[in-house]
């Protein structure tokens, strides 16, 4: 009686989990190692059906590692929101592809692709990453983040990928270059889009969760 009262136990658990979107910490193999990853299911997860799914930066050691754009938030708004070190990767594909193998084999991946985001000082290094292995990205958004706008060459790797670059008004550094990458993403063909914040700083605190998911809707359309 213990024993079936500490299951039923268990399962509430897990059901309240799911339906209020509770963060979690989970992990999977690469290489004989176990490699963790936050996730935050969208509320009412249905295993069933499909999803889009996010891939942000996070050093993802505990629970409480979310990616910046979505910390402390509950609701998902129908997205599965990952954290994970992608962060300086584009020299670990074969890890980000376990990764990604992991997490289509677990849930109903949209498009069976994922979609990125990037900031500031570690964007270069993350539109590498999706430049190396773009067949994996459905699209990435910026948040005062840009790929090295350099090489017109490179940058032909993202057709096929949406981007989308959201950056402030007052963040002059990152609103110029942001409006550099754009152009040259336009004059080679690459979807792209830019949205200027008016009174936005480098750091756009106001958009952390409904904001950031409300933008990145539209990688979607």
């Amino acid at each position: 009686m213990k024993k079936l009262n500490c299951i039923i136990l268990s399962m509430i658990f897990f059901s309240t989990v799911y339906v209020f979107g509770q963060q979690k910490l989970e992990t999977f193999e690469y290489q004989g190692e176990k490699l963790s990853y936050t996730i935050l299911l969208p509320i009412n997860f249905d295993a069933t059906k499909t999803y889009p799914v996010m891939v942000g930066p996070s050093q993802a050691k505990s629970v409480n590692d979310e990616s910046f754009y979505w910390k402390g938030t509950k609701d998902s708004q129908g997205w599965i929101l990952i954290g994970y070190r992608i962060y300086g990767a584009a020299n670990r594909t074969n890890e980000i592809k376990a990764l990604f193998n992991h997490l289509k084999s677990t849930y109903n991946v949209e498009g069976n692709k994922f979609y990125t985001t990037c900031h500031s000082a570690n964007s270069a290094g993350i539109f590498d990453l999706v430049m190396e292995m773009p067949n994996y990205f459905s699209g990435i958004i910026g948040m005062a983040g840009n790929p090295n706008n350099s090489d017109k060459e490179k940058m032909k790797q993202l057709k096929g990928v949406k981007v989308l670059f959201i950056v402030g008004d007052q963040d002059t550094y990152w609103m110029s270059s942001a409006k550099k990458s754009y152009k040259i993403l336009q004059e080679i063909g690459v979807e792209s889009s830019i949205e200027i914040i008016k009174n936005g700083k480098h750091v756009m605190k106001p958009l952390i969760g409904k904001g950031f998911l409300d933008r990145v809707e539209r990688l979607r359309n």
